[in-house]
């Protein structure tokens, strides 16, 4: 390690051109990435509703449909006039209307009036329309909206991926703009140069960059890893730089050359640094065992983005440092971050009746944690959007139209005909298209001309499109889906298949439940090792891995005592992150408190450690909330605003449970930590005073 330490302070150009080559080629990179908005393409290839899409691409050359769109006309004419003129788009693949499901000539009086209010009521048209997936969403949904007649209005899942397309490409930087400040004013007050948090935003920026530039090897990105990853890097990394920096700092002094102390520095740091990393990068790392591909994304990126921090910080940073060693010190000023002493004697002497609390708190927090009402998609659209409004409006006139699409085997009409009439008899069902639909039952398929006969009917299955009056997402989205598969299944129990928004959300569920007991388990797996490793102790892990935990299980209980639903995918990679990015905290402590009581009774250890603590690990968990809140209050993306909200309180929850529980929970357990430790004893001849209470 010594090696190491010489050799970095003795190469800093070679370093520094080898980092410049290296941000060049992030940038290429970087903007090579794709980005990618469809939450369901993240499903594992064996779920029935990505079989059933990749089916129906296969047979009918075709999608499922991803827009509605409400035009007020004047007439029947007009509305089929309208048609066409979707119909021109490029990027339009099909339209469908009421003339696909009845004889529009004949005066619509005497037809179903269910059908014919679900696509044609109080003097508008409404159509089912399917655009491409080789097209933008937001360039799509933009030329639409500048072609959309006034009190004309979209809906559906494209104008979903068009408004977190828009949404990531202007809020990530506004972002950044939001928490800079924050993060520069901790960085400021708790440092001692005015240069030291410029510098400290350089070295986690560069680390950043190259996070985003490698992503390349990823192909694209999920657009909540677009939106998170870059500012949780930063967040969960800056203590690296802290605690680098004043090793640099201890070990400066008279007859001592900079490079000299820097070594010192990097010597004495690199242990304790690396350790926090692994236990991040491992949190983090967890998340790759999701099948759910969202959580591997992120996983990956957020493990990788550990990993080049760890590499910049302690390559790079020194490097910059001694570089800039004179403007540093001249705009030295006076250190006016508290000592925290009496902080600590403070978390000492009411310590242990909040360990109490806690130990009586933790059932009750796990158990409200586990009974959330989980939402599986995007959520809702911010109120007073343009797409909110949009939606409001078509639910006003039309009710909800959330569409599915059935593939069945095409060998029998009959059952088909039976299949449909079930169909029909379900409430929520405003509305069957097929075949026999359009033509009726008997027709030759030769009466069809071959561009509509080719949207229904294949040389293997015929095409069911449905119409359903139920939400985006609820249980009784939920309720019908199964619904409707149990039906199909009844009468096509084999080469059957069901896609479409809600059977996707369906699949979604299944699947990401089923990731969080493994997700779960093998993150506080990964972190309960490195921390016995690092200590070598069999009791210090079960304390620091269950105190953040129950931190974890009081931040997810608050939306169940709220009534609030929330993210599950939100709640899932919470569990992994928040772990992995404080479990630090409960290291440094950890640390410092068995470095103390070599020398101090248990209690005035645990003062003196959460006293010390405080000091280092505050800044960071501050950023790490300040980022979290950011998110929160910048992103119209539910999902990742809500990610922030919990996120940033989960910081602050983890570092009042290190500084507050930790000690003396470390204290109360003082006598059975040697008898626990494998290899060196962490106080090898000390014995223990009799001085029991703090």
């Amino acid at each position: 390690m010594q090696q190491l330490a010489v050799w970095i302070t003795a190469r800093k150009r070679l370093i520094v051109i080898i980092f410049s080559v290296l941000i060049v080629l992030s940038v290429f990179g970087f903007l090579q990435v794709g980005v990618n908005y469809d939450m369901a393409s993240y499903l594992p290839q064996d779920t029935e509703s990505t079989k059933a899409i990749r089916i129906m691409q296969e047979a009918f050359d075709s999608e499922l449909p991803n827009l509605q769109v409400m035009v007020p006309v004047s007439d029947i004419g007009e509305a089929l006039t309208v048609k066409k003129q979707l119909a021109d788009f490029s990027f339009v693949r099909d339209v469908l209307w009421l003339d696909d499901q009845m004889n529009v000539s004949m005066p619509l009086d005497l037809q179903d009036e269910d059908v014919v209010q679900s696509f044609y009521a109080d003097d508008r048209a409404m159509y089912t329309v399917t655009i491409s997936s080789e097209v933008q969403a937001s360039d799509a949904v933009a030329e639409l909206r500048a072609w959309l007649p006034e009190r004309g209005a979209m809906s559906g899942h494209l104008v979903d991926m068009a408004s977190a397309q828009d949404a990531v490409k202007s809020e990530v930087a506004t972002v950044l703009i939001v928490a800079l400040p924050l993060v520069l004013l901790i960085l400021f007050v708790s440092s001692t140069s005015w240069l030291n948090p410029l510098l400290f935003l350089l070295t986690i920026g560069i680390g950043v960059l190259l996070n985003f530039g490698t992503n390349l090897i990823l192909g694209d990105v999920s657009f909540i890893t677009q939106s998170v990853a870059g500012i949780l890097q930063m967040a969960v990394t800056m203590d690296y730089m802290i605690y680098l920096l004043h090793r640099f700092e201890d070990y400066r002094g008279p007859g001592i050359r900079d490079e000299e102390a820097m070594q010192k520095a990097i010597v004495k740091s690199l242990p304790a640094i690396a350790a926090s990393a692994l236990t991040t990068f491992f949190g983090f790392l967890a998340l790759i065992f999701m099948r759910f591909g969202i959580g591997s994304n992120l996983g990956i990126v957020l493990a990788k983005g550990v990993v080049l921090s760890f590499v910049t910080v302690t390559v790079l940073l020194p490097v910059l440092v001694l570089l800039l060693i004179r403007p540093l010190d001249k705009l030295n000023h006076k250190n006016i971050w508290p000592s925290f002493q009496r902080f600590g004697r403070l978390a000492a002497r009411v310590g242990p009746f909040i360990v109490i609390f806690a130990l009586l708190a933790a059932y009750p927090a796990f158990s409200a944690s586990r009974r959330n009402s989980f939402m599986y998609g995007m959520g809702a659209y911010p109120e007073g959007s343009v797409e909110a409004s949009d939606q409001a409006e078509i639910r006003s006139r039309f009710g909800r139209h959330e569409q599915m699409v059935l593939l069945v085997p095409r060998a029998n009409l009959d059952i088909q005909a039976q299949l449909v009439d079930d169909l029909n008899e379900l409430p929520a069902i405003t509305s069957v298209i097929d075949y026999s639909s359009m033509v009726g039952r008997g027709i030759p398929e030769d009466f069809l001309p071959e561009a509509e006969r080719r949207l229904l009917i294949s040389d293997e299955f015929s095409r069911l499109i449905l119409v359903a009056d139920v939400p985006a997402e609820s249980d009784e989205t939920f309720q019908l889906a199964e619904q409707i598969r149990e039906l199909t299944a009844h009468h096509f129990p084999e080469n059957s298949y069901l896609a479409g928004s809600s059977f996707s959300l369906v699949d979604m569920r299944d699947t990401i439940q089923r990731d969080d007991l493994i997700v779960n388990g093998l993150a506080i797996l990964a972190v309960a090792l490195v921390i016995l490793f690092t200590f070598k102790s069999f009791l210090l892990p079960l304390l620091l891995v269950l105190a953040i935990e129950l931190s974890i299980w009081i931040n997810l209980a608050i939306p169940y005592l709220q009534g609030l639903p929330i993210s599950y995918i939100g709640y899932l990679i919470i569990s992994t992150v928040q772990l992995g990015a404080t479990v630090d905290y409960a290291i440094f402590l950890t640390q410092s408190y068995l470095d103390e009581r070599r020398q101090k009774p248990k209690w005035e250890a645990a003062a003196a450690a959460a006293g010390q603590t405080a000091r280092s690990v505050i800044p960071p968990a501050l950023i790490l909330a300040g980022a979290g809140f950011s998110l929160s209050i910048v992103s119209s993306i539910t999902i990742v605003s809500e990610l922030g909200l919990v996120l940033g309180r989960g910081a602050l929850i983890s570092l009042f449970m290190v500084l507050f529980v930790v000690p003396s929970a470390l204290a109360f357990c003082d006598r059975l930590i040697d008898p626990l430790t494998f290899g060196k004893k962490t106080r090898k001849g000390l014995s223990h005073e009799t001085k029991n209470t703090p």
